[in-house]
């Protein structure tokens, strides 16, 4: 996950506001909103505060468009290079595992969406995919390129930005086994 500081701006309220009220602001880099989606005629976002953490995301139901698959070619071409990182995790700087520009941003361009898992949940229900290899290991023959993919994408964005601990080698071990699977949906 890419961070930076920021300052936020305060400005006089106008209108009908009261004598001290203010308006805040803050500046966000102009490749995050690219990478969102986002342009003067699609500008909708949905935002949430829960006490310590703003955040902000596209709304339910966007009409923001993901990207077009990628060619399996270069799906597989990433599966093989991170399958093999995730296997090889000791001897990689953690970094490149939580890098958005590495993992995130080439899940994005491949055509895959961080959907908190929505769509293996869907296709496999009562399935817990995320949490019990062997039962993810069982699905391996079912699932589809775009769920497996956007599968990957939910769970990286989870280790990498939502988790509070470190992961444990069944956590490497998950992403092996599903790069590997996604290797071979592509070929």
């Amino acid at each position: 996950m890419e961070v930076r500081k920021a300052n936020v701006m305060f400005g006089k309220a106008g209108g009908n506001a009261s004598r001290n009220s203010y308006t805040c602001r803050i500046s966000l880099p102009k490749t995050w909103v690219d990478r969102m989606g986002l342009n003067p005629e699609r500008r909708e976002v949905q935002i949430a505060f829960d006490g310590d953490r703003i955040t902000i995301q596209q709304p339910e139901g966007s009409s923001i468009k993901q990207a077009p698959l990628a060619d399996n070619k270069r799906i597989r071409a990433f599966a093989l290079v991170w399958e093999q990182m995730y296997r090889n995790h000791a001897n990689i700087p953690f970094g490149f595992f939580e890098d958005m520009d590495f993992i995130g941003k080439g899940l994005a361009d491949l055509g895959f969406v961080m959907d908190c898992g929505e769509s293996v949940k869907r296709a496999f229900p009562g399935v817990d995919v995320f949490k019990d290899n062997e039962a993810f290991k069982r699905i391996m023959d079912q699932v589809d390129l775009q769920t497996l993919g956007n599968a990957i994408f939910s769970q990286w964005r989870y280790w990498n930005h939502w988790s509070m601990g470190r992961m444990e080698e069944a956590d490497f071990e998950w992403f092996v086994i599903a790069y590997s699977r996604l290797a071979e949906l592509a070929a």
